[in-house]
């Protein structure tokens, strides 16, 4: 399959050519032309591994002063994992700036992860010299993303016939069922119609019949009822390995998503960890990469927004304690969403030390449920996953979105929360026009002889959208990857004020500020001991002298403030900044009475660099 954006884009650019081209670029207007037409894209498709990495190459192409392109290394079956990075590179190294990590489809059959990251880069490349929210964004902060992990999984589950949940795993050869081969009992499209679905086997003994429309096998549930019988089988598969069972040795080896090192278990993540040479390229890569502040791992199924949550405190509340608090936690929570349906509250009881990420964590995924609408925050699991290790192996913030969830929003007639064969069926009808259901039909299987197959949901419904569903997950999810990046810390300088003290001498005091909701430094980060703090720098005309004072914390009062401060002594003071926060730093300096300056500077590993000079009279 050969990719088609590019036919669509030479199309296109006939006609709006000389409309794109006339127009100032940056744009303020919600109906404006947002630069979407410059790289033409169809998000309604899922792309092989051979289209989705040449549309990465050609992106790249396109956008070279924002755009990267490398391998991070090799999968198990040869084929290379790319990664863009993008930034905008007239502002500095990508390596200079704090950036967010993202990546998509770790499981081989969550390739909407894959589509989730590819238009997160496209959406950023596209608008960059269209968008002001977006130029600034990439003026300050880096993106890594590698939009598919698993890739050799990923090309198997889009390229052939595959149920919905398989292939999962990376291509490790295992011997599942014990018999000294490996793989060697795999699902198989065995009529060739390019579908798997479901095998069943008359049996007058069976508990399943044909619904009424024909459409669907469906339980018994009167036993005496008197109508053809089924028996279900399993997937659609051969015997190949003759001995008597089907499908029992399929594809895959370890979930790559337990191979990590944080909370790794031999059960879950076998052999060892960073045992898959996929996992252990993206380590390795972030790793060497100390200035990635956040992650985010597209996942599906469930419509999750799952956040890192601190290290659990042992908790000794009895029940009736336990009971009592998650009543007053259910109380607040019904008091803040009448003025923010959004509110969220955890009852998670978390080590000490760790109150900043959990309060930053709870803010971030507010948001998060505001943008993505219908999805759900809850603090994530461990064992070897990547957004564990993210986290507490490298001090990031990391979230795990779990995508899509099935149609639920859409098929769930009477709201239970489940969706029925029959209310898949009317879905498919109304909302895809016919499109993914498989209506049962009879076969002769070599193995079985006469079957039945069918009634059952073609691939890309359940976990992984239609099509024409894509770009509506997509954009909304790359505009929570965007929000958080718009939230890395800022330290700025916001004032400097000048009081006389006696004599000669005068107080100064210089505000610095953090108005974003990340700390200039996760909690985590600071338990591991791997940060280095903010700086903030004294410098003066040769007539103003810096005087040594005690550091430490002081009450000041002048005539148009009233605050804490920290005393500082020295010409570079040291600090950290919570979210949405601000430290007064209050100097002494001597003047002979001669007109000056004073100038400050500051340095934060992820909040970058501000500076701000006040002029001071002569007397």
């Amino acid at each position: 399959m050969q990719v088609k954006y590019i036919i669509a884009s030479m199309l296109l650019t006939v006609s709006l050519c000389l409309t794109v081209n006339a127009q100032e670029k940056k744009q303020t207007q919600p109906g404006g032309y947002h630069g979407e037409l410059d790289f033409v894209m169809s998000w309604k498709h899922y792309y092989s591994y051979n289209d989705w990495t040449k549309i990465m190459h050609d992106m790249q192409k396109k956008y070279p002063n924002l755009a990267s392109i490398e391998s991070i290394g090799k999968s198990r079956m040869g084929r290379d994992q790319y990664l863009l990075t993008i930034t905008a590179k007239k502002t500095g190294k990508d390596t200079e700036k704090p950036a967010m990590w993202v990546d998509g489809a770790i499981h081989g059959n969550e390739v909407n992860g894959i589509m989730c990251s590819l238009y997160t880069a496209w959406y950023l490349l596209t608008r960059y010299e269209y968008d002001p929210y977006v130029y600034e964004m990439l003026n300050r902060t880096t993106f890594y993303i590698l939009p598919g992990l698993n890739v050799d999984a990923n090309a198997s589950y889009v390229e052939f016939p595959n149920t919905e949940n398989n292939p999962r795993e990376t291509y490790r050869p295992e011997d599942n069922d014990g018999d000294g081969l490996y793989d060697e009992d795999q699902t198989e499209d065995v009529d060739g119609d390019g579908e798997l679905t479901t095998m069943y086997k008359e049996d007058p003994n069976g508990m399943f019949k044909l619904s009424i429309d024909g459409r669907r096998f469906e339980m018994i549930t009167d036993k005496a009822e008197k109508v053809m019988r089924f028996n279900r089988i399993g997937s659609e598969g051969f015997d190949n390995d003759g001995d008597g069972s089907i499908n029992e040795d399929d594809l895959g080896g370890p979930d790559p998503n337990r191979n990590f090192p944080s909370d790794w278990n031999l059960q879950a993540g076998n052999p060892y960890p960073m045992s898959e040479p996929e996992t252990r390229n993206v380590f390795e890569f972030q790793l060497a990469h100390p200035n990635i502040f956040a992650s985010f791992h597209f996942h599906n199924t469930g419509r999750l927004i799952m956040f890192s949550r601190p290290p659990q405190a042992r908790d000794s509340r009895t029940p009736e304690q336990v009971a009592q608090a998650k009543t007053r936690l259910d109380q607040q929570l019904a008091e803040r969403r009448k003025e923010n349906k959004y509110a969220q509250a955890f009852d998670y009881q978390f080590q000490k030390g760790y109150e900043t990420d959990m309060e930053t964590q709870t803010k971030i995924v507010e948001m998060g449920a505001r943008i993505l609408k219908n999805y759900r925050p809850t603090p994530s699991g461990g064992q070897g996953q990547a957004q564990a290790s993210s986290y507490e192996m490298l001090g990031n913030y990391a979230y795990l979105i779990e995508l899509w969830g099935s149609p639920v929003f859409a098929a769930d007639k009477n709201d239970d929360g489940r969706i029925t064969d029959e209310e898949y069926v009317e879905f498919v009808d109304i909302e895809l026009n016919g499109e993914g259901w498989i209506n049962p039909y009879q076969f002769n299987h070599p193995d079985l002889g006469e079957i039945w197959m069918g009634g059952s949901l073609k691939k890309h419904i359940g976990r992984t959208p239609p099509a024409r569903y894509i770009e509506m997950e997509a954009e909304k999810n790359a505009q929570f990857v965007m929000y958080c990046a718009s939230q890395f810390p800022k330290v700025e300088i916001e004032s400097i004020e000048v009081t006389p003290a006696v004599h000669n001498l005068l107080w100064v005091d210089v505000i610095v500020k953090n108005d974003k909701v990340y700390p200039t430094v996760s909690d985590r980060t600071i338990k591991l001991g791997d940060y280095v703090k903010d700086k903030i720098f004294f410098n003066a005309s040769g007539n103003i002298e810096l005087l040594e004072i005690s550091d430490g914390n002081t009450t000041i009062s002048t005539n148009t403030s009233s605050a804490k401060a920290k005393s500082s002594g020295t010409k570079e003071t040291e600090f950290l900044l919570r979210g949405e926060d601000s430290l007064r730093i209050r100097y002494l300096v001597k003047t002979n009475g001669a007109a000056g300056w004073i100038e400050f500077n500051t340095e934060s590993v992820n909040g970058g660099k501000d500076n701000k000079r006040i002029e001071i009279d002569s007397k």
